[in-house]
């Protein structure tokens, strides 16, 4: 019996400091905006389709699908060139070929030397 009447206050004590938690000014603020942000949305929301007509919306669900086809392309095509480049076996030049090309440079090089200089 002395025990419930301990148990009893304890409780009561719980309770009440539940509800203040609930209750507090923090809590009362943020109740009390969202109803007044819920109504500011309301006529926003029904405002815009009676702006725009169909045939607008419709013209911009197109242009949506384009751009995201656009973009479904372009990685698509930069797959492909990847994926060539991938493909391709990595060689290098052997000596015999670097030679011959800097035979040719060196003959286009005194090509334009020769043209550039004034006979």
């Amino acid at each position: 019996m002395h025990r419930s009447l301990i148990v009893k206050p304890g409780l009561l004590l719980i309770i009440l400091t539940i509800d203040l938690i609930g209750y507090s000014p923090v809590q009362a603020n943020i109740i009390q905006t969202i109803p007044q942000n819920q109504k500011q949305l309301k006529p926003q929301q029904l405002q815009q389709p009676a702006q725009q007509s169909s045939q607008q919306l419709w013209e911009q669900f197109r242009q949506q699908q384009d751009v995201v086809r656009l973009q479904q392309q372009q990685r698509i095509e930069q797959f492909r060139i990847e994926n060539q480049l991938r493909q391709q076996p990595f060689t290098q030049p052997n000596s015999s070929q670097l030679r011959e090309q800097q035979r040719r440079e060196m003959d286009v090089f005194r090509l334009q030397q020769k043209y550039r200089q004034p006979q």
